[in-house]
């Protein structure tokens, strides 16, 4: 198992915004994202190509109201993993960790840890522009 942790942000919104848009995500427009492409949205999740390598469908799988948010993804690599998101408050605003555990053939390790790592601290960069602009 490869386990992922992002960067921390601090983001301009209460742990209630912040809830709310982890958990209406996929009702957004996720263009913004580099090397996302082929978006369709479902109850509850999306799928979505990664570098036009990896097709992806992530689901929201389980939430604590304003503290915690986690997905299940499931790739067409046999590829799965489970990410969450935690919210804290921080004064006026947030603070926002993403941590993923990575289902992943040890001899590939190696090769998807740079992308999946650059891919996680991209996704709550716009994450962290998305729901202080919303």
């Amino acid at each position: 198992m490869l386990h992922i942790n992002s960067n921390e942000e601090t983001v301009a919104a209460s742990p209630e915004k912040v809830y709310e848009v982890l958990t209406q995500f996929m009702n957004k427009d996720l263009s913004q994202i580099p090397g996302l492409s082929g978006l369709e949205t479902f109850e509850n999740g999306c799928s979505f190509s990664v570098n036009n390598q990896i097709h992806c469908r992530l689901a929201v799988v389980d939430k604590v109201p304003c503290s915690r948010v986690v997905y299940k993804a499931e790739t067409d690599k046999s590829i799965s993993a489970e990410a969450s998101f935690d919210i804290a408050p921080a004064g006026e605003g947030s603070v926002l960790k993403g941590h993923a555990d990575i289902q992943v053939p040890f001899f590939l390790q190696g090769l998807v840890k740079g992308a999946i790592d650059k891919f996680m601290n991209t996704a709550m960069q716009y994450l962290k522009t998305a729901i202080e602009n919303s």
